[in-house]
């Protein structure tokens, strides 16, 4: 199950690229920030090339759309800036587009945010008797900030091998954790450099950031596929990229990522 999520930053002229997108990376599922396209079209244009995708219940959370092929996809909590789904029965997406940092300082408010997201997690969890939960979306935070590591809010941690413990225990209280496979994107030996540049003058500024991510519980670091995990900078016909190299924004300031989530694990 290839997964893709953008943030196409109120492009109503995006779906020819998404279309190109999906179809080229055989993608499943597609997430969606700040989509003001007409999805109708979208699936239309699929639907002539065989590619049969439908809306997915969204309700209750305006900044994320999805859709897809996958048949057995149920709405859970729809809040403002997270939207859960339910798929197969058996894995829980939390698909989310947190507030912006750059354009919201109140750093207090984003974590109130990841905290409900959090508590929702954990209730639909325990309801359906689950670890497989991922999280996907516009962070808007790289990965190595507090609102990702820190236990109280995402506890995303960069090395599978700390998160098959699965929880620790701080000041009495147990925090599950996530494994994050986004710090394996970081840095400049292979480009792209992120997801979304900014050139401001801010005095912890880093230029490129990686604010779009997926997080998942370590019991499904074996379902993940590694050589999946992209920045996508191009379709076969239009770069996603400016003359600079960075993101295109007369296409969306924010690059795409892909992933791919097999079925079923067998040892």
């Amino acid at each position: 199950m290839k997964v893709l999520f953008w943030n196409t930053h109120q492009n109503k002229g995006i779906n020819s690229i998404l279309y190109e997108l999906i179809v080229e990376n055989n993608i499943s599922i597609v997430i969606l920030a700040e989509y003001d396209a007409q999805a109708d079209d979208l699936i239309n244009s699929l639907a002539k090339r065989g590619i049969t995708m439908r809306k997915y219940i969204t309700t209750g959370c305006d900044r994320i759309s999805i859709l897809g092929n996958v048949s057995c996809v149920e709405p859970g909590t729809q809040t403002q800036y997270a939207s859960i789904q339910v798929i197969n029965d058996k894995d829980v997406f939390c698909c989310v587009h947190l507030p912006s940092k750059i354009f919201s300082q109140n750093e207090g408010m984003r974590n109130i945010a990841i905290s409900q997201i959090i508590s929702d997690i954990c209730s639909i969890e325990e309801e359906m008797d689950t670890e497989n939960t991922i999280v996907v979306g516009d962070f808007n935070m790289n990965p190595f900030e507090a609102g990702c590591i820190n236990a109280d809010l995402l506890h995303s941690i960069p090395v599978y091998a700390e998160t098959q413990k699965k929880t620790r225990i701080i000041a009495g209280q147990e925090f599950r954790m996530f494994y994050n496979p986004m710090w394996n994107l970081l840095g400049d030996f292979s480009p792209p450099f992120g997801t979304y540049y900014w050139g401001g003058s801010s005095v912890d500024n880093t230029f490129w950031h990686l604010y779009d991510q997926v997080i998942m519980r370590p019991i499904l670091r074996e379902r993940f596929v590694d050589s999946s995990l992209k920045i996508l900078t191009k379709t076969e016909s239009t770069p996603l990229l400016n003359l600079k190299g960075h993101p295109d924004k007369n296409i969306s300031d924010h690059l795409p990522i892909v992933f791919e989530i097999r079925e079923d694990y067998h040892e």
